[in-house]
């Protein structure tokens, strides 16, 4: 047993029961570990430490509210943030949220305002990660904008100010994202596969001297307009939230 590691590894002022679940789950059985803890803590087995731990970690992340954003870094240059909470975004171009597609399945809502236009066109699904230097090579290309990092999206015409716009991932089937616009299946606007790591995103349209149409990432059910069509498609989760 090497106790010398272990007393380093732990300090002094760590509790009794942290000691107990790293004996126990090694296999620490020599007698000078013996003598540092009660007998009953010794008796306390690998399994049950682990699932001691795993407990606790998840009453931590179930206390915690998912909080995501816009990520402006990923973003066009032209998008800005609108609001405190950093899910409301406007402006023109595409912007790209600070949350991966990690789940099997898993639902978000878009809420756009049209800033008063009649009706506005906007882009929406996933993208992959982007930064500067492509927005820089973007801007001196020949090929429209929307037509830049938009592979994985959708177009969603003739939207009214305050109509939702639903996204369902699931990516062991086909097609892997479907929208629904105002609770109701959109046919035809699907994205039968993507690949890599991506990322929710939005495209808003350069319309208007003033560019005022923006939307509204909500992604928690608590903010949900219309929620998910199924109970298999649940909330986004950051990647660290799921180790």
């Amino acid at each position: 047993c090497h106790l010398t590691y272990l007393l380093t590894w732990y300090d002094w002022s760590e509790s009794l029961s942290s000691l107990a679940i790293y004996f126990t789950m090694g296999q620490c059985c020599c007698s000078p570990c013996k003598r540092l803890l009660p007998s009953s803590m010794i008796e306390f087995s690998g399994t049950a430490a682990a699932e001691a731990i795993m407990n606790e970690e998840s009453l931590l992340e179930n206390n915690i509210p998912q909080v995501h954003s816009i990520n402006p870094e990923m973003s066009a240059p032209s998008i800005r943030v609108a609001n405190d909470l950093g899910n409301e975004v406007k402006g023109y171009g595409l912007a790209l949220t600070d949350v991966s597609v990690e789940q099997e399945s898993c639902y978000w809502e878009w809420r756009v305002r049209t800033g008063g236009n009649p009706t506005v066109t906007v882009m929406v699904g996933v993208s992959n990660r982007r930064n500067s230097k492509f927005y820089e090579i973007l801007a001196s290309s020949s090929v429209p904008p929307e037509q830049h990092g938009t592979k994985f999206m959708c177009t969603a015409s003739d939207l009214k100010d305050g109509d939702v716009i639903g996204i369902v991932v699931q990516q062991s089937e086909l097609p892997m994202i479907q929208l629904y616009v105002n609770g109701e299946i959109e046919d035809g606007l699907q994205v039968t596969r993507f690949r890599g790591t991506v990322y929710p995103s939005i495209y808003l349209p350069q319309k208007g001297s003033n560019n005022d149409v923006s939307a509204t990432f909500l992604y928690r059910e608590e903010q949900y307009v219309h929620g998910p069509p199924g109970p298999q498609f649940h909330p986004l989760i950051a990647e660290r939230s799921l180790m």
